[in-house]
Formats: C-alpha cells, sequence, structure tokens
C-alpha cells in the first residue's frame, strides 16, 4: 500500500449527490482539509461496477412528499441553489411551477397543509387547473395543487460538478477512486486509513461514508460494526425518455413539472418532466413511475446487471409513454428510449445522518428524494462529524442508522 503524506481532517467516502455537498459544505469550515473519494460517472457502464443515481440531466426538486422530514431537506436546499450557481458559474437549477394530481381530496388537503408550512404561496386549483394548464389532459374528479416558486427542476450531473468544483475553490482535494475498505490507523498522528482498490491510502482524522446504494457492498463498516451493513433497500427506478422536436419543445415552454398519484394502467402514477435538452442536442420529456415496477436488488452483480444493460424495465418503459400521452394529448414524440437507476431506501424512510462511532459518520438513504435534499443532507452530516453540532429542527434521533446483518454476498 502507499500511503498520502497528507492527513485530512474529513474523508468524504462516495463522490455523489450527497458526498459532493458534504465535501463542499464540510470545506467551508474554517482551516478544515477535505478530501472526497470516489468514482466519476463512467464513459462506457460495461467496464465498471460502481454506479451513481446521478447520471442524467433532470430531476424534480421542491416539496414533493408528506414527510415534514424530507420537506425541510428539500425546501433549504433548493433555497441555497442559487448561491452556489453564483459562486461556480454552473447553472444547474431551473425553477418552475409545479403540479401535484391527486384522486383523493384527502391527499390534497394533507399535502397542502405541510406544503404551505414550507412554500406560503402552494395553492389548491383543482378548479381551475384548465385555465392555468390548457395543454394538460387529466383524469376527471381529479384534485390539484399548484406550487409557484421554490420548486422546479435541477440537473443533478451539473449539480454534483457545481458541489465539487465549490468544494476544490476551498482548498478541498478529490481523488476519483474507489475506496475498498475502512481501517483503523493504530496511530497517534491520526485516526482512520481509507485504502482504495489502487492500494493508495489516504490518512484522516474522521470519515463520512456516503456511498449511496454501494456501501452494503465494500468493507467499509467491518471495524465499526462487525458483521453489520446498513440497512437499505435497493430498488430499480425505470425512466421513460420521449424525444420530440425543438418546436415541440417550445409549445411546452410553461409546462410544470408534474407529480401524478393517479393509477394508469398497470401504473400506480408518475413524476413528469418537461422538455429538457440532452447533451446529444435532442430535447426530451422524461418520466418515471412509482411503487409499480419497482424491482428488490441484494447483490452487487444484480446492481451492477442493472445499470449496465441502460434500459430499464421495457415494459414501464411502454407504459409511461403512453401516460404522458394521455397527460399531453396531441404530443408527437419522435423516438422513445428508457434507462435506469436505483434507489436507496431506508425501513423508516428517513435519512441515515449519524455518527456511528467517534470519528466515523454516515450520510446515506435517499429513498428516492436525494437530488432534491441533497445539499442540506450534507450541510448536516458534515456539521455533525466536524464539530457535533446538530443545526436542524428534525430530531437528530429520527435519522440514526438502523443495521442488518451482513449478507455473505457482501464484502463484509
Amino acid at each position: 500500500m502507499f500511503p498520502e503524506e497528507k492527513i485530512y481532517d474529513l474523508i468524504v467516502i462516495g463522490a455523489g449527490m450527497m458526498g459532493s455537498a458534504a465535501a463542499y459544505h464540510a470545506s467551508q469550515l474554517p482551516n478544515t482539509s477535505v478530501c472526497l473519494v470516489g468514482p466519476p460517472e463512467p464513459k462506457i457502464r460495461k467496464e465498471h461496477e460502481i454506479f451513481g443515481s446521478w447520471f442524467d440531466e433532470g430531476r424534480t426538486c421542491g416539496p414533493v412528499n408528506t414527510s415534514h422530514t424530507w420537506c425541510n431537506l428539500a425546501a433549504k436546499s433548493v433555497k441555497r441553489f442559487r448561491d452556489l450557481e453564483n459562486m461556480t458559474g454552473i447553472n444547474f437549477y431551473t425553477e418552475s411551477p409545479f403540479v401535484h394530481v391527486y384522486s383523493d381530496k384527502k391527499d390534497l388537503q394533507e399535502n397542502l397543509e405541510i406544503f404551505q408550512q414550507y412554500e406560503p404561496k402552494t395553492e389548491d386549483i383543482t378548479k381551475k387547473w384548465k385555465d392555468v394548464f390548457p395543454f394538460l389532459h387529466l383524469p376527471d374528479g381529479a384534485y390539484v395543487s399548484w406550487i409557484k416558486r421554490n420548486a422546479g427542476h435541477l440537473n443533478p450531473r451539473q449539480l454534483v460538478k457545481a458541489h465539487q468544483t465549490a468544494a476544490q475553490m476551498l482548498g478541498a482535494k478529490i481523488l476519483y477512486k474507489i475506496v475498498s475498505s475502512v481501517l483503523p490507523s493504530n496511530c497517534a498522528t491520526h485516526k482512520w486509513h481509507v485504502v482504495t482498490e489502487c492500494d493508495s491510502v489516504l490518512r484522516g482524522h474522521r470519515v463520512l461514508v456516503t456511498a449511496g446504494s454501494f456501501a452494503p457492498f465494500k468493507s467499509l463498516f467491518h471495524h465499526v460494526a462487525p458483521h453489520m451493513v446498513p440497512e437499505l433497500n435497493l430498488r430499480t427506478q425505470t425512466i421513460s425518455f420521449l424525444q420530440v422536436s425543438e418546436e415541440e419543445a417550445h409549445r411546452l415552454r410553461s409546462m410544470p413539472c408534474i407529480v401524478a398519484k393517479v393509477p394508469f394502467g398497470n401504473l400506480d402514477g408518475a413524476y413528469i418532466l418537461p422538455p429538457i435538452k440532452y447533451p446529444d442536442g435532442h430535447w426530451y420529456l422524461k418520466l418515471g413511475h412509482g411503487r409499480a415496477y419497482e424491482e428488490r436488488k441484494t447483490t452487487l452483480q444484480e446492481v451492477r446487471e442493472w445499470y449496465v444493460q441502460q434500459t430499464g424495465n421495457v415494459e414501464c418503459v411502454k407504459e409511461l409513454a403512453r401516460y404522458l400521452c394521455y397527460i399531453l394529448p396531441g404530443l408527437k414524440v419522435e423516438k422513445i428510449c428508457g434507462d435506469g437507476c436505483l434507489t436507496a431506501h431506508t425501513p423508516n424512510s428517513e435519512p441515515y445522518i449519524d455518527i456511528v462511532v467517534d470519528g466515523f459518520g454516515v450520510a446515506l438513504g435517499g429513498n428516492g428524494y436525494g437530488a432534491k435534499a441533497c445539499d442540506e443532507i450534507g450541510h448536516l452530516a458534515a456539521h455533525l462529524a466536524l464539530t457535533g453540532e446538530w443545526k436542524s429542527e428534525i430530531p437528530k434521533e429520527q435519522l440514526k442508522i438502523i443495521w442488518k446483518r451482513a449478507s455473505l454476498l457482501s464484502a463484509e
């Protein structure tokens, strides 16, 4: 092994959305040395085994769940986005109307009650949605709410880039390598050795694990929780992309982000983004499903195969396309394709932001809401790891890690 001379105050393991945000916020603390280590997005997936859920150009952001925890985390994250864009010159956030559609009036009322605590201008437009968005077609009897500001969609690739750029501007080091293990140093000068698959060794006083769905598959916890791994339910997510012309994208320029909790065919609902221009130069409408079509993955091989195929569930892709054509009558579609990613879910649907032992913390479990909430998750985790402080209305005990026995197929 080849140890690096420098001893870092904090080593963040996992260079995705939470880890990049944590590295940025940690770097803001005076006289704090930070190293962010994790693989970048692979150019060719079949040559790799570690992936992220941020390999895309569009994610919804804003309060989209009845959970106070996730509304709080998302609201605080969104309010920092413009400052991060101004600091780095990297644009990733598009503020736009956000519509929620329900089949049950009680669901509308419950969501409005929570949403209005975080964005007071959220309103019930059940009786006037046809006037506001005349190009939409929603089921008869649907209940509709509208968030006018502090919501919209973001580019997760550019969000990760912005957080990493800001961290580097503040002196952080980024090492694009995969971590294979975390070991106690047995040295008086520092507490941890973080070993990469290239056998380089990083030395640090504190470690923060933000490795997402892949955290259970490497020897990251063996010395802090023997034979245990974080309890994370890894669920597949399929995305459908409907390519449209630039003229069609222009026609839909006032289209809101939509979360529809209304069944359609085999779907139990969907989230829908307005047209976004992708790196290939084409415009796409992107949508994903609810709980329907989710499959559980339990091994590294299963996870890798899911990412490498780059198709998602083919039946789901088609069903989502039919749903969108129902929502947007007359939509002129040029091409349909799909992709897939994973979301990591905790038993209580709360994120894990916790200190396992002195100097060893975690920020895991996006539960499908990680993109919109990652900035505040990174902020809380960085401050907890470095200062022990907890600056949130969310009870700290609510976000404690839950463990399970390590599988024989895990690296543990």
